[in-house]
Protein backbone atom coordinates (compact mmCIF):
# COMPACT_ATOMS: atom_id res chain seq x y z
CA UNK A 1 0.00 0.00 0.00
CA UNK A 2 1.06 3.27 -1.06
CA UNK A 3 0.28 6.44 1.28
CA UNK A 4 0.80 10.05 -0.33
CA UNK A 5 0.44 13.13 1.62
CA UNK A 6 -0.03 15.93 -0.84
CA UNK A 7 1.10 19.64 -0.24
CA UNK A 8 1.78 22.49 -2.87
CA UNK A 9 5.28 22.05 -3.11
CA UNK A 10 6.09 18.59 -1.24
CA UNK A 11 4.43 14.97 -1.49
CA UNK A 12 6.09 12.69 0.75
CA UNK A 13 5.09 9.18 0.11
CA UNK A 14 5.68 5.70 2.61
CA UNK A 15 5.39 2.45 1.50
CA UNK A 16 4.09 0.47 4.07
CA UNK A 17 0.98 -1.75 5.37
CA UNK A 18 -1.19 -2.17 8.50
CA UNK A 19 -1.88 -6.05 9.67
CA UNK A 20 -3.38 -6.50 13.44
CA UNK A 21 -2.98 -2.88 14.35
CA UNK A 22 0.87 -3.01 13.35
CA UNK A 23 1.73 -0.34 10.93
CA UNK A 24 5.06 -1.30 9.33
CA UNK A 25 6.63 1.12 7.09
CA UNK A 26 9.58 -0.20 3.88
CA UNK A 27 9.99 2.64 2.03
CA UNK A 28 9.78 6.48 2.20
CA UNK A 29 10.50 9.13 -0.74
CA UNK A 30 9.78 12.66 -0.89
CA UNK A 31 8.73 14.37 -4.42
CA UNK A 32 9.53 18.29 -4.69
CA UNK A 33 6.59 19.50 -6.89
CA UNK A 34 7.01 22.90 -9.43
CA UNK A 35 5.11 25.79 -8.84
CA UNK A 36 1.54 25.62 -10.12
CA UNK A 37 1.07 21.99 -10.70
CA UNK A 38 -0.65 21.95 -7.64
CA UNK A 39 -2.76 24.79 -6.04
CA UNK A 40 -4.08 25.22 -2.74
CA UNK A 41 -4.60 21.36 -2.54
CA UNK A 42 -5.93 20.87 -6.39
CA UNK A 43 -4.22 19.11 -9.11
CA UNK A 44 -3.62 21.20 -12.05
CA UNK A 45 -1.43 19.73 -14.35
CA UNK A 46 -2.53 16.04 -14.56
CA UNK A 47 0.44 14.64 -17.09
CA UNK A 48 3.25 16.39 -15.86
CA UNK A 49 2.46 15.59 -12.27
CA UNK A 50 1.40 12.03 -13.15
CA UNK A 51 5.12 11.53 -15.21
CA UNK A 52 7.08 13.02 -11.97
CA UNK A 53 5.64 10.90 -9.22
CA UNK A 54 5.66 7.70 -11.37
CA UNK A 55 9.59 8.63 -12.22
CA UNK A 56 10.28 8.67 -8.80
CA UNK A 57 8.62 5.66 -7.49
CA UNK A 58 9.99 3.52 -9.84
CA UNK A 59 13.42 4.81 -10.07
CA UNK A 60 12.98 4.29 -5.55
CA UNK A 61 11.32 0.68 -6.24
CA UNK A 62 8.28 1.62 -4.63
CA UNK A 63 5.41 0.69 -7.21
CA UNK A 64 2.05 -0.54 -5.80
CA UNK A 65 -1.41 -1.41 -7.36
CA UNK A 66 -3.55 0.42 -4.25
CA UNK A 67 -2.85 3.81 -2.69
CA UNK A 68 -4.37 6.35 -0.65
CA UNK A 69 -4.15 10.35 0.06
CA UNK A 70 -3.90 12.49 2.38
CA UNK A 71 -3.55 16.77 1.67
CA UNK A 72 -4.75 19.97 2.76
CA UNK A 73 -6.04 22.93 2.01
CA UNK A 74 -7.50 26.26 2.73
CA UNK A 75 -10.86 25.88 0.86
CA UNK A 76 -11.57 22.90 2.79
CA UNK A 77 -14.85 24.45 5.73
CA UNK A 78 -14.48 23.34 8.90
CA UNK A 79 -17.99 23.29 11.25
CA UNK A 80 -19.27 21.85 14.25
CA UNK A 81 -22.60 20.31 14.03
CA UNK A 82 -25.72 19.25 16.35
CA UNK A 83 -26.96 16.52 14.75
CA UNK A 84 -29.79 14.02 15.37
CA UNK A 85 -28.91 10.54 15.90
CA UNK A 86 -29.24 8.09 12.91
CA UNK A 87 -27.56 4.73 11.32
CA UNK A 88 -25.63 4.83 8.10
CA UNK A 89 -25.93 6.72 4.85
CA UNK A 90 -29.43 8.40 7.12
CA UNK A 91 -26.85 10.05 9.27
CA UNK A 92 -24.81 11.49 6.39
CA UNK A 93 -27.50 12.40 4.63
CA UNK A 94 -28.29 14.77 7.55
CA UNK A 95 -24.89 15.87 8.30
CA UNK A 96 -24.80 16.76 4.40
CA UNK A 97 -27.83 18.83 4.71
CA UNK A 98 -26.93 20.36 8.24
CA UNK A 99 -23.66 21.49 6.49
CA UNK A 100 -25.65 22.86 3.35
CA UNK A 101 -27.95 25.00 5.10
CA UNK A 102 -25.93 26.33 7.66
CA UNK A 103 -23.00 27.27 5.38
CA UNK A 104 -24.50 27.54 2.23
CA UNK A 105 -22.74 25.17 0.83
CA UNK A 106 -23.79 23.54 -2.97
CA UNK A 107 -23.67 19.94 -4.22
CA UNK A 108 -19.89 21.17 -5.55
CA UNK A 109 -18.53 20.09 -1.57
CA UNK A 110 -17.94 16.55 -0.73
CA UNK A 111 -19.09 16.56 2.83
CA UNK A 112 -17.18 14.63 5.78
CA UNK A 113 -17.43 13.89 9.55
CA UNK A 114 -16.11 12.74 12.35
CA UNK A 115 -18.93 12.52 15.53
CA UNK A 116 -16.95 13.77 18.19
CA UNK A 117 -19.46 12.94 21.17
CA UNK A 118 -22.92 13.52 22.81
CA UNK A 119 -24.45 16.46 22.07
CA UNK A 120 -25.10 17.12 25.80
CA UNK A 121 -28.80 17.45 28.06
CA UNK A 122 -30.26 20.47 25.92
CA UNK A 123 -30.04 18.51 22.84
CA UNK A 124 -31.35 14.51 24.03
CA UNK A 125 -30.91 12.07 21.18
CA UNK A 126 -28.48 13.96 19.38
CA UNK A 127 -24.95 13.56 18.82
CA UNK A 128 -21.48 16.42 18.20
CA UNK A 129 -20.11 16.46 14.72
CA UNK A 130 -16.80 18.33 13.47
CA UNK A 131 -17.81 17.81 9.68
CA UNK A 132 -15.74 19.25 6.71
CA UNK A 133 -16.74 20.67 3.33
CA UNK A 134 -13.55 19.88 0.55
CA UNK A 135 -14.34 21.40 -3.13
CA UNK A 136 -15.57 18.19 -5.18
CA UNK A 137 -12.99 19.44 -7.78
CA UNK A 138 -9.88 18.47 -5.34
CA UNK A 139 -11.28 14.37 -4.71
CA UNK A 140 -11.94 14.81 -8.70
CA UNK A 141 -8.26 15.68 -9.68
CA UNK A 142 -7.48 13.07 -7.65
CA UNK A 143 -9.36 10.41 -9.08
CA UNK A 144 -7.73 11.58 -12.26
CA UNK A 145 -4.25 11.85 -11.10
CA UNK A 146 -4.37 7.97 -9.69
CA UNK A 147 -6.27 6.74 -12.72
CA UNK A 148 -3.51 7.86 -15.61
CA UNK A 149 -0.99 6.47 -12.92
CA UNK A 150 -2.92 3.25 -13.02
CA UNK A 151 -3.02 3.01 -9.51
CA UNK A 152 -5.64 2.08 -7.12
CA UNK A 153 -6.96 4.46 -5.34
CA UNK A 154 -9.13 3.57 -2.50
CA UNK A 155 -9.86 6.55 -0.31
CA UNK A 156 -9.12 10.35 -0.11
CA UNK A 157 -8.33 11.82 3.67
CA UNK A 158 -7.56 15.60 5.08
CA UNK A 159 -4.50 16.02 6.89
CA UNK A 160 -6.22 16.33 10.30
CA UNK A 161 -8.31 13.36 10.12
CA UNK A 162 -4.69 11.39 9.74
CA UNK A 163 -2.57 13.47 12.20
CA UNK A 164 -5.65 12.79 14.65
CA UNK A 165 -4.90 8.85 14.85
CA UNK A 166 -1.64 9.19 15.73
CA UNK A 167 -2.22 11.71 18.20
CA UNK A 168 -5.17 10.06 19.83
CA UNK A 169 -3.20 6.41 19.62
CA UNK A 170 -1.20 8.12 22.33
CA UNK A 171 -2.96 7.70 25.42
CA UNK A 172 -0.64 10.20 27.26
CA UNK A 173 -1.87 12.80 25.55
CA UNK A 174 -5.01 12.88 26.91
CA UNK A 175 -3.98 14.64 29.57
CA UNK A 176 -2.81 17.79 27.69
CA UNK A 177 -5.61 18.93 26.21
CA UNK A 178 -6.76 21.37 24.99
CA UNK A 179 -4.13 20.75 22.76
CA UNK A 180 -2.98 22.06 19.55
CA UNK A 181 -0.46 20.11 16.88
CA UNK A 182 1.50 22.08 14.26
CA UNK A 183 2.93 21.04 10.96
CA UNK A 184 5.32 23.26 9.68
CA UNK A 185 6.59 23.89 6.33
CA UNK A 186 7.67 26.69 4.60
CA UNK A 187 4.86 27.53 2.64
CA UNK A 188 2.28 26.33 5.15
CA UNK A 189 1.06 25.96 8.79
CA UNK A 190 -0.98 22.72 9.56
CA UNK A 191 -2.88 23.40 12.86
CA UNK A 192 -5.43 21.01 14.53
CA UNK A 193 -7.14 21.73 17.97
CA UNK A 194 -7.75 19.32 20.54
CA UNK A 195 -10.54 19.04 23.27
CA UNK A 196 -11.55 16.50 25.76
CA UNK A 197 -10.01 13.78 23.64
CA UNK A 198 -11.22 14.29 20.58
CA UNK A 199 -10.42 16.44 17.81
CA UNK A 200 -12.11 19.96 17.64
CA UNK A 201 -11.23 21.59 14.70
CA UNK A 202 -8.27 22.45 12.18
CA UNK A 203 -6.76 24.96 10.09
CA UNK A 204 -4.36 25.43 6.73
CA UNK A 205 -2.86 28.70 6.61
CA UNK A 206 -0.98 29.51 3.43
CA UNK A 207 2.58 31.23 4.79
CA UNK A 208 4.92 33.02 2.59
CA UNK A 209 7.65 35.43 3.32
CA UNK A 210 6.35 38.46 1.88
CA UNK A 211 3.37 38.50 4.42
CA UNK A 212 5.73 38.83 7.39
CA UNK A 213 8.23 41.63 8.53
CA UNK A 214 10.90 39.23 10.00
CA UNK A 215 14.01 36.83 9.34
CA UNK A 216 12.41 34.03 10.27
CA UNK A 217 8.88 34.13 8.85
CA UNK A 218 7.59 30.60 9.85
CA UNK A 219 8.19 31.37 13.55
CA UNK A 220 6.39 34.28 13.38
CA UNK A 221 3.35 32.78 11.59
CA UNK A 222 3.45 30.12 14.11
CA UNK A 223 3.41 32.60 16.71
CA UNK A 224 0.56 34.88 15.76
CA UNK A 225 -1.91 31.52 14.92
CA UNK A 226 -1.23 29.34 17.94
CA UNK A 227 -2.54 32.98 19.40
CA UNK A 228 -5.95 32.91 17.31
CA UNK A 229 -6.32 29.21 17.84
CA UNK A 230 -5.61 30.19 22.16
CA UNK A 231 -8.19 32.70 21.36
CA UNK A 232 -10.52 30.32 19.59
CA UNK A 233 -10.64 28.09 22.43
CA UNK A 234 -11.17 30.28 25.24
CA UNK A 235 -14.23 31.71 22.93
CA UNK A 236 -15.64 28.12 22.98
CA UNK A 237 -15.18 27.78 26.92
CA UNK A 238 -11.67 26.37 27.10
CA UNK A 239 -8.76 27.15 29.53
CA UNK A 240 -6.84 28.28 27.34
CA UNK A 241 -3.59 26.34 25.51
CA UNK A 242 -0.67 24.83 27.84
CA UNK A 243 0.71 22.69 24.58
CA UNK A 244 1.64 22.36 21.60
CA UNK A 245 3.10 19.53 19.78
CA UNK A 246 5.42 20.31 16.60
CA UNK A 247 6.01 18.05 13.63
CA UNK A 248 6.80 18.52 10.03
CA UNK A 249 9.79 20.16 8.90
CA UNK A 250 11.58 21.47 12.03
CA UNK A 251 14.72 22.99 11.52
CA UNK A 252 15.71 24.71 15.14
CA UNK A 253 13.44 23.10 17.90
CA UNK A 254 15.45 25.31 20.64
CA UNK A 255 14.32 28.11 18.85
CA UNK A 256 10.60 27.55 18.52
CA UNK A 257 10.79 26.54 22.31
CA UNK A 258 12.05 29.90 23.41
CA UNK A 259 9.54 31.50 21.26
CA UNK A 260 6.58 30.09 22.56
CA UNK A 261 7.90 30.62 25.89
CA UNK A 262 6.53 33.96 25.81
CA UNK A 263 3.23 32.45 25.34
CA UNK A 264 3.28 30.56 28.65
CA UNK A 265 3.22 27.18 26.14
CA UNK A 266 5.08 24.49 26.25
CA UNK A 267 6.46 22.49 22.96
CA UNK A 268 6.73 19.01 22.35
CA UNK A 269 7.80 16.97 18.91
CA UNK A 270 5.18 14.35 17.69
CA UNK A 271 6.22 11.13 19.95
CA UNK A 272 6.11 7.57 17.69
CA UNK A 273 3.44 5.71 18.16
CA UNK A 274 4.54 1.95 19.76
CA UNK A 275 2.35 0.16 16.92
CA UNK A 276 4.91 1.96 14.25
CA UNK A 277 7.60 -0.04 13.07
CA UNK A 278 10.38 0.76 10.19
CA UNK A 279 10.48 4.06 10.38
CA UNK A 280 14.06 4.37 11.80
CA UNK A 281 15.69 4.99 8.52
CA UNK A 282 13.85 8.94 7.88
CA UNK A 283 12.56 11.85 10.15
CA UNK A 284 8.87 9.74 11.41
CA UNK A 285 7.50 14.20 11.55
CA UNK A 286 8.11 14.83 7.81
CA UNK A 287 6.14 11.53 6.67
CA UNK A 288 3.12 11.70 9.92
CA UNK A 289 0.89 12.59 7.49
CA UNK A 290 0.90 9.66 5.46
CA UNK A 291 1.77 7.39 8.02
CA UNK A 292 -2.02 8.10 10.04
CA UNK A 293 -3.60 7.85 6.69
CA UNK A 294 -2.56 3.72 7.45
CA UNK A 295 -4.45 3.42 10.66
CA UNK A 296 -7.77 1.61 10.21
CA UNK A 297 -10.98 3.99 10.78
CA UNK A 298 -13.57 3.78 13.01
CA UNK A 299 -16.84 3.57 11.16
CA UNK A 300 -19.04 3.87 14.18
CA UNK A 301 -18.46 7.43 14.19
CA UNK A 302 -16.49 8.98 11.43
CA UNK A 303 -17.04 8.91 7.47
CA UNK A 304 -13.91 10.67 6.36
CA UNK A 305 -12.83 8.95 3.28
CA UNK A 306 -13.52 12.15 0.19
CA UNK A 307 -14.42 9.10 -2.20
CA UNK A 308 -17.19 7.60 -0.45
CA UNK A 309 -18.74 11.01 0.67
CA UNK A 310 -18.30 12.42 -2.81
CA UNK A 311 -21.43 13.99 -4.04
CA UNK A 312 -20.66 14.50 -7.54
CA UNK A 313 -19.89 11.43 -8.69
CA UNK A 314 -23.73 10.84 -10.18
CA UNK A 315 -22.92 14.29 -12.25
CA UNK A 316 -20.69 12.38 -15.40
CA UNK A 317 -23.93 10.16 -15.95
CA UNK A 318 -26.87 13.29 -15.59
CA UNK A 319 -24.23 15.16 -18.01
CA UNK A 320 -24.69 12.13 -20.26
CA UNK A 321 -28.67 11.85 -20.00
CA UNK A 322 -28.81 15.55 -20.77
CA UNK A 323 -26.54 15.23 -23.53
CA UNK A 324 -28.21 12.48 -25.09
CA UNK A 325 -31.50 14.03 -24.61
CA UNK A 326 -30.78 16.91 -26.39
CA UNK A 327 -30.02 15.29 -29.33
CA UNK A 328 -33.11 13.69 -29.27
CA UNK A 329 -34.82 16.70 -28.90
CA UNK A 330 -32.86 18.11 -31.79
CA UNK A 331 -34.11 15.17 -33.64
CA UNK A 332 -37.58 15.71 -32.79
CA UNK A 333 -37.20 19.77 -33.65
CA UNK A 334 -35.72 18.99 -37.11
CA UNK A 335 -38.55 16.27 -37.82
CA UNK A 336 -40.82 18.85 -36.94
CA UNK A 337 -39.33 21.29 -39.16
CA UNK A 338 -39.48 18.54 -42.29
CA UNK A 339 -43.32 17.87 -41.36
CA UNK A 340 -43.81 21.71 -41.69
CA UNK A 341 -42.01 22.27 -44.87
CA UNK A 342 -43.74 18.91 -46.39
CA UNK A 343 -47.27 20.55 -45.17
CA UNK A 344 -46.77 23.81 -47.29
CA UNK A 345 -45.67 22.13 -50.08
CA UNK A 346 -48.99 20.32 -50.04
CA UNK A 347 -50.60 23.23 -50.38
CA UNK A 348 -49.04 24.25 -53.07
CA UNK A 349 -49.91 21.38 -55.26
CA UNK A 350 -53.13 20.00 -53.90
CA UNK A 351 -55.01 20.92 -56.76
CA UNK A 352 -55.25 18.27 -59.76
CA UNK A 353 -51.91 16.70 -58.17
CA UNK A 354 -53.44 13.76 -57.00
CA UNK A 355 -50.17 11.16 -57.21
CA UNK A 356 -47.83 14.14 -55.81
CA UNK A 357 -50.00 14.54 -53.09
CA UNK A 358 -50.34 10.58 -52.11
CA UNK A 359 -46.06 10.81 -52.60
CA UNK A 360 -46.71 14.20 -50.62
CA UNK A 361 -48.40 12.34 -47.80
CA UNK A 362 -46.30 8.88 -47.52
CA UNK A 363 -43.07 11.05 -47.10
CA UNK A 364 -45.48 12.94 -44.21
CA UNK A 365 -46.40 9.48 -42.30
CA UNK A 366 -42.61 8.54 -42.71
CA UNK A 367 -41.70 11.38 -40.84
CA UNK A 368 -44.05 11.22 -38.27
CA UNK A 369 -43.22 7.45 -37.79
CA UNK A 370 -39.44 8.99 -37.21
CA UNK A 371 -40.49 11.79 -34.75
CA UNK A 372 -42.50 8.90 -32.65
CA UNK A 373 -39.79 6.94 -33.13
CA UNK A 374 -37.77 9.92 -31.38
CA UNK A 375 -40.05 10.12 -28.69
CA UNK A 376 -39.31 6.40 -28.07
CA UNK A 377 -36.17 7.25 -28.27
CA UNK A 378 -36.12 9.94 -26.11
CA UNK A 379 -37.82 7.97 -23.20
CA UNK A 380 -35.71 4.83 -23.55
CA UNK A 381 -32.39 7.07 -23.18
CA UNK A 382 -34.33 8.43 -20.23
CA UNK A 383 -34.63 5.12 -18.72
CA UNK A 384 -31.28 3.43 -19.90
CA UNK A 385 -29.28 6.35 -18.61
CA UNK A 386 -31.11 6.63 -15.19
CA UNK A 387 -30.51 2.49 -14.33
CA UNK A 388 -26.63 3.45 -15.41
CA UNK A 389 -26.29 6.08 -12.80
CA UNK A 390 -28.48 3.90 -10.36
CA UNK A 391 -25.77 1.16 -10.90
CA UNK A 392 -22.99 2.90 -11.01
CA UNK A 393 -23.98 4.72 -6.92
CA UNK A 394 -24.74 0.94 -6.46
CA UNK A 395 -21.30 -0.10 -7.50
CA UNK A 396 -19.21 2.77 -5.99
CA UNK A 397 -21.66 1.70 -2.63
CA UNK A 398 -20.70 -2.27 -2.86
CA UNK A 399 -17.36 -1.03 -3.58
CA UNK A 400 -16.41 0.84 -0.25
CA UNK A 401 -18.44 -1.38 1.78
CA UNK A 402 -16.30 -4.39 3.41
CA UNK A 403 -16.39 -7.84 2.00
CA UNK A 404 -17.01 -11.17 3.32
CA UNK A 405 -14.29 -12.71 1.60
CA UNK A 406 -13.87 -16.78 2.17
CA UNK A 407 -10.50 -16.43 4.13
CA UNK A 408 -12.69 -14.20 6.70
CA UNK A 409 -15.47 -16.42 6.25
CA UNK A 410 -13.19 -19.52 7.99
CA UNK A 411 -11.59 -17.31 10.86
CA UNK A 412 -15.28 -16.39 11.40
CA UNK A 413 -16.27 -19.85 11.69
CA UNK A 414 -13.06 -21.33 13.30
CA UNK A 415 -13.75 -18.98 16.27
CA UNK A 416 -17.76 -20.07 16.10
CA UNK A 417 -16.16 -23.97 15.74
CA UNK A 418 -14.04 -23.63 18.52
CA UNK A 419 -17.16 -22.38 21.23
CA UNK A 420 -18.88 -25.65 19.40
CA UNK A 421 -21.53 -22.95 18.65
CA UNK A 422 -24.33 -22.96 15.64
CA UNK A 423 -26.05 -20.68 13.68
CA UNK A 424 -28.44 -20.56 11.02
CA UNK A 425 -27.88 -17.81 8.20
CA UNK A 426 -25.16 -15.28 7.76
CA UNK A 427 -26.96 -12.08 5.93
CA UNK A 428 -25.42 -8.41 5.43
CA UNK A 429 -26.75 -5.46 6.11
CA UNK A 430 -26.66 -2.18 3.45
CA UNK A 431 -27.44 0.31 5.68
CA UNK A 432 -24.32 0.09 8.17
CA UNK A 433 -22.14 -2.33 6.70
CA UNK A 434 -22.60 -5.21 9.22
CA UNK A 435 -22.91 -8.99 9.14
CA UNK A 436 -25.40 -10.47 11.19
CA UNK A 437 -25.17 -14.16 12.43
CA UNK A 438 -28.64 -15.54 13.38
CA UNK A 439 -29.53 -17.15 15.51
CA UNK A 440 -26.49 -18.25 17.04
CA UNK A 441 -26.51 -21.07 19.53
CA UNK A 442 -24.21 -22.25 22.92
CA UNK A 443 -23.88 -24.53 25.19
CA UNK A 444 -23.82 -22.16 28.36
CA UNK A 445 -24.11 -18.24 29.32
CA UNK A 446 -20.25 -18.12 30.19
CA UNK A 447 -19.80 -19.41 26.49
CA UNK A 448 -21.82 -16.05 25.35
CA UNK A 449 -19.26 -13.61 26.60
CA UNK A 450 -16.42 -15.74 25.92
CA UNK A 451 -17.59 -16.19 21.83
CA UNK A 452 -17.93 -12.59 21.58
CA UNK A 453 -14.47 -11.33 23.06
CA UNK A 454 -13.06 -14.01 20.20
CA UNK A 455 -14.60 -12.58 17.65
CA UNK A 456 -13.72 -9.26 18.57
CA UNK A 457 -10.37 -10.09 18.67
CA UNK A 458 -10.17 -11.15 14.78
CA UNK A 459 -7.88 -8.29 13.09
CA UNK A 460 -10.38 -7.45 10.27
CA UNK A 461 -13.50 -7.09 12.97
CA UNK A 462 -13.91 -3.56 14.26
CA UNK A 463 -16.62 -4.29 16.98
CA UNK A 464 -19.51 -7.26 17.34
CA UNK A 465 -22.86 -6.48 19.32
CA UNK A 466 -25.80 -8.52 20.70
CA UNK A 467 -29.12 -7.40 21.71
CA UNK A 468 -30.01 -10.15 24.23
CA UNK A 469 -29.91 -13.94 24.65
CA UNK A 470 -32.22 -16.85 26.22
CA UNK A 471 -32.48 -20.19 27.54
CA UNK A 472 -33.64 -22.64 24.90
CA UNK A 473 -35.20 -26.40 26.52
CA UNK A 474 -35.57 -29.20 24.22
CA UNK A 475 -39.02 -30.65 23.44
CA UNK A 476 -40.25 -33.02 25.91
CA UNK A 477 -42.86 -36.00 25.85
CA UNK A 478 -45.61 -35.56 28.55
CA UNK A 479 -44.09 -34.75 32.05
CA UNK A 480 -40.58 -35.40 31.44
CA UNK A 481 -38.31 -33.67 33.27
CA UNK A 482 -35.84 -31.31 31.21
CA UNK A 483 -32.23 -32.35 32.54
CA UNK A 484 -30.38 -28.68 33.42
CA UNK A 485 -27.18 -30.04 30.92
CA UNK A 486 -29.59 -30.41 27.88
CA UNK A 487 -30.66 -26.85 27.88
CA UNK A 488 -29.03 -24.58 24.96
CA UNK A 489 -28.08 -20.32 25.15
CA UNK A 490 -29.76 -18.74 22.18
CA UNK A 491 -28.40 -15.68 20.93
CA UNK A 492 -30.82 -13.76 18.48
CA UNK A 493 -28.39 -12.17 16.71
CA UNK A 494 -24.55 -11.02 16.62
CA UNK A 495 -23.70 -8.11 14.78
CA UNK A 496 -20.58 -7.86 13.02
CA UNK A 497 -18.71 -4.80 12.06
CA UNK A 498 -15.81 -4.84 9.16
CA UNK A 499 -12.34 -2.36 9.70
CA UNK A 500 -11.19 -1.52 5.96
CA UNK A 501 -8.01 -2.30 4.87
CA UNK A 502 -5.46 0.50 4.83
CA UNK A 503 -7.52 2.50 6.86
Amino acid sequence: MLSFDFSDRQINIVKGDNTANKIRIDNSTSVMVPEDMIVNGEVIQLSGLSELLLTQLRSEQMMDRDAIVTFSSSNIVFKELIVPKAKGAEFLQMVQNHMSQEMGISNEYSISYTVVGEAGEDNPGAVKVLATACPSSIVEGFRKLFAVMNINLRSVNIGCNSIARIVLADKSNADKMPLLVCQLDNNFLGLTLFENGQMAFARYVPISPDEYDADDYVLEALNENIFRMEQFNKARGGSGLANVILYGFIDDYMKIVDALDGLDIKASVLGTPAQITGYENFEFTVFANAIGALYRRNKQTERINLLEVDRTTSKEASSGISSMLTTAGILAAASAILIAAVYGFISLRASGIDKETEKVEAENAKLEAQVKANEVLHNRLEMINTYKNYVKTVQLDIDTLPQLTKDKFDKIQEVIDKHEATYTDIAFDLNNGAYTISPVTVKEKEEVKKLVDDLKAIDFVANVDYYDYRVVEPQTKGDEEVKEEDKTIQISNLVLYFMEEGE
